[in-house]
């Protein structure tokens, strides 16, 4: 694979990683905002302005932490955004065009994974169903299960 390239999991796992420092970060920000609005750095600002005369002016600093934690989420934003779109890309299963969003979604997150394969079939009753099953690398199931789309559909008879 080239360099310039990645695959839909890497990418994933990238946007990922990307999410989790955007939540470090934030938090740091957060942190930092609380400490600059404490009584305690009010208080340390009256000490130094009446020791020397003059207060420092931390507006400034105050309204640039704002500004990075509001570039902070609206990048986060964005980047939940992308990966929404690449979630809601439709899996295209043969021969089956009114297969639900839900559904259409959990194929579309699992599709790609290596190991990973699934049937669908319709009843009557619970109407779609995917069997699907997941294998490692060595062949044993890592996983495996059913999705109905109408899963409590029998319950009403």
């Amino acid at each position: 694979m080239s360099e310039g390239s990645t695959s839909p999991l890497n990418a994933k796992r990238e946007y990922t990683q990307l999410l989790r420092l955007h939540e470090q970060l934030l938090g740091q920000f957060a942190r930092a905002r609380d400490e600059l609005a404490a009584p305690n750095t009010d208080s340390l600002v009256k000490q130094i302005k009446g020791r020397t005369g003059s207060a420092p002016d931390l507006t400034e600093l105050k309204t640039s932490v704002e500004e990075a934690i509001k570039a902070l989420k609206l990048s986060q934003s964005r980047i939940e955004t992308a990966i929404a779109d690449r979630l809601n890309a439709s899996v295209d299963v043969e021969g089956i065009s009114n297969l639900p969003v839900y559904l259409q979604r959990f194929l579309a997150e699992r599709a790609g994974q290596p190991g990973f394969g699934y049937e669908v079939d319709q009843d009557p009753v619970r109407g779609w169903i995917i069997r699907w099953k997941e294998y490692t690398d060595r062949g044993t199931v890592r996983g495996y299960g059913q999705i109905c789309e109408r899963p409590y559909a029998w319950l009403e008879d």
